[in-house]
């Protein structure tokens, strides 16, 4: 199991679309050429299968990634919040599988843990 990329959660990512880190769109994912935007899939720690869109601007030399399709089922499912944190991993025998955790930062005498959700 690889780390793609995690990011602790803002307001907008839990409201209205996940801004995805640009580093990791352009190492991991390909888009075809004069494409905006990508399905894809993930498998959360639950077995369950999430599609998401991976959609870019058009035409700009900062392409600001942000996952729309799929990604606010999963955030209401998993009753995400702000400050809660997402990983998306790589797994397989070829690291042909995509994964997605997320973990919630608790206080827990007076220090501070990340907890599987």
């Amino acid at each position: 199991m690889k780390e793609l990329c995690s990011k602790i959660l803002t307001a907008t990512d839990v409201r209205v679309r996940f801004s995805f880190p640009t580093a990791t769109m352009r190492e991991h994912f390909k888009l075809l050429e004069g494409s905006q935007s990508l399905d894809f899939q993930v498998r959360d720690k639950y077995s369950e299968v999430w599609t998401f869109r991976l959609y870019t601007r058009k035409n700009d030399g900062h392409p600001k990634p942000v996952l729309t399709k799929g990604w606010l089922d999963f955030v209401k499912r998993m009753g995400l919040k702000v400050g809660d944190k997402v990983i998306f991993i790589v797994h397989g025998n070829h690291n042909d599988h995509l994964g997605i955790l997320v973990k919630r930062n608790i206080k827990l005498l007076g220090s501070e843990h990340w907890a599987d959700l």
